[in-house]
């Protein structure tokens, strides 16, 4: 008798097609997953002092380099118009959707240190300075909790409150593009 290993939740699945009908609960989905990736960033940051953990820098490096940049984009291309549109003065959205943004800025910026060490431990190197990595895992996974957060108890809520049918089918369709999945609307 063998023993069944379960998947690890870092390592993505393809996503079923029939997702992206709700793509609202997928971006919730996608956030309850961005947060066990910086979990797992912070203890492998924390663990290079004395295990490297040079098999999980690759895949956060992936998720790094091309979910994040790509679920941004869902918010940035997609979904923040929209709200832009449906969302009357007093939701205060310009002010909602400017703060994102300058988030997803700064994201980005001390995203791009830590992919360089994260690059490094993929080629199964040691880093020069590790405790570099540390703080800028910290700073990140702690700044990604509250974006996420952030997003899941003002923005989304919103988004539910005020986009149509045809604006979730809209931002479903193009979030099944930007991952090459055919939209199965």
């Amino acid at each position: 008798m063998t023993a069944t290993v379960a998947p690890d939740p870092l390592i993505k699945q393809p996503p079923d097609p029939e997702h992206f009908l709700r793509p609202l609960a997928l971006m919730r989905l996608e956030h309850k997953r961005q947060r066990q990736v910086w979990d797992r960033l912070e203890a492998l940051a924390e663990e290079l002092s004395t295990d490297p953990a040079f098999n999980e820098a690759a895949t956060i490096l992936a998720i790094l380099t091309e979910e994040l940049p790509r679920h941004a984009e869902d918010e940035e291309a997609d979904l923040f118009p929209l709200l832009e549109r449906r969302c009357p003065p007093d939701d205060n959205i310009g002010d909602i959707v400017a703060q994102l943004r300058s988030e997803h800025e700064l994201d980005e910026d001390l995203a791009s240190f830590i992919v360089a060490d994260l690059e490094v431990l993929a080629k199964g190197a040691k880093l020069a300075n590790p405790v570099r990595l540390l703080f800028n895992a910290r700073a990140f996974a702690e700044a990604q909790r509250r974006h996420i957060a952030w997003e899941n108890t003002v923005l989304l809520p919103l988004a539910r409150r005020r986009l149509t049918e045809a604006d979730l089918k809209e931002l479903g369709r193009n979030m099944a593009a930007r991952r090459g999945i055919v939209y199965p609307g």
